[in-house]
């Protein structure tokens, strides 16, 4: 059992106790030199069909170099040199959890190697929730930030600080939206300390199944924050005394939504708010600080952009003037007002033939009434509610 563990360099475990977890049952053949490492061979080719395989080449130039003797004839015997040379060394890996294994059959075939049969049941952890590759991943990584700190309303406040909360305000959204599975990218120690649970010595089979299923992310989120600023000043009347305070702000936000595999930028805005005194006694009523409600505000308008161009809101059902949109959470809320707008032919750009998408024309105008977790309610309050129909897109 050594051996195989050393020929495979896989994780097996065998003989285990069954656990209730998903297993796979594959056929497989392998070939060795000996009964032990045929039997080796059927379980990495089990597993490749189950798991996959990763294909690592190096590039090796081997020359061999040696002498021939000849005879021919009467004639004296002479030599001449010969070289043999192999280029290409590949590598395959694979990896996965078996559970047991059944050897049907093991023969010696003609040319001295083994032949093995066997049936192998490898274990696969089953992903709670919809199928992780039902929706597309997307990570937001930190955002750069030119300078130490910021100045809110006379304090400043560390540029870390501000860009943690920003990040997680965007993550809740996305992770709001329900249109993207949201991967973490800050955790990496507390993900590393639980997954040594899992592939530890006495964790279950089921557990160690977990290893193995990271996703990577199809967007990342990066950006850099350019200003943040709030003030307050303060003014004595001359005539009465009365002192009058008054505020301002600013915050600039660029950002970019690259494809992963490729790095191509998929989407590419800039973000400017400027805040009146109103504005930023509105920040501070409504969450407490200018700094907490200038990072909700570049949040909101982030996610909204990219979720409009990537997965606008669209109507699910209609029954009269009420309508019921696909989208919930924290991303709407009572009172908002959306436009509705019918979808017509679909359009293409005439030098790269990219779809542009389809030609939307304005028919209804909606305020939301409800937010629930995974839906929004609202009521038709403007346009003609006959041209309004399930599957139409809504925009801010």
């Amino acid at each position: 059992m050594r051996m195989i563990g050393k020929t495979l360099g896989l994780l097996l475990v065998l003989f285990s106790p069954a656990v209730s977890a998903a297993e796979q049952a594959v056929d497989a053949v392998g070939y060795g030199a000996n009964r032990t490492l045929a039997i080796a061979d059927a379980l990495v080719q089990g597993l490749r069909q189950v798991t996959g395989v990763s294909v690592e080449s190096r590039e090796v130039m081997q020359s061999i170099s040696g002498r021939q003797s000849v005879s021919e004839g009467d004639e004296a015997t002479h030599t001449s040199s010969f070289e043999v040379a192999r280029q290409g060394d590949l590598k395959l890996t694979t990896g996965g959890v078996v559970s047991r294994y059944d050897v049907h059959d093991v023969t010696q075939e003609s040319d001295g190697s083994f032949r093995a049969d066997i049936t192998l049941h490898v274990v696969k952890y089953d992903k709670p929730g919809l199928p992780a590759d039902s929706r597309r991943t997307l990570a937001v990584m930190p955002f750069h930030v030119d300078r130490s700190s910021f100045s809110l309303l006379g304090d400043n406040t560390p540029a870390a600080k501000v860009e943690s909360e920003l990040r997680n305000r965007i993550l809740d959204l996305f992770t709001q939206s329900r249109r993207l599975n949201v991967l973490d990218r800050e955790f990496g120690a507390e993900f590393q300390q639980e997954k040594a649970i899992w592939v530890g010595d006495d964790a279950a089979l089921a557990e160690k199944a977990k290893a193995g299923n990271v996703l990577g992310a199809d967007y990342i989120v990066v950006g850099n924050i350019r200003g943040l600023r709030s003030t307050r000043s303060v003014k004595t009347l001359q005539l009465t005394g009365e002192t009058i305070t008054s505020y301002s702000g600013s915050a600039q936000l660029d950002y970019k939504i690259i494809l992963a595999a490729t790095r191509q930028v998929k989407w590419s805005d800039s973000i400017t708010l400027n805040f009146s005194d109103a504005g930023i006694r509105g920040l501070l009523s409504k969450y407490g600080s200018s700094q907490a409600g200038m990072t909700a505000e570049l949040a909101e308008q982030l996610v909204n952009g990219a979720l409009s161009n990537i997965y606008p809101m669209r109507i699910v059902a209609v029954n009269g003037k009420t309508v019921v949109l696909n989208q919930g959470g924290k991303t709407l809320k009572a009172g908002d007002k959306l436009s509705v707008y019918f979808l017509g032919e679909e359009m293409f750009d005439p030098y790269t033939n990219e779809s542009l998408g389809q030609m939307e024309e304005k028919v209804a105008d909606i305020q939301v009434v409800r937010v629930n977790a995974k839906t929004t309610y609202a009521k038709i309050v403007g346009g003609d509610a006959e041209l309004v129909e399930s599957g139409a897109i809504v925009r801010r």
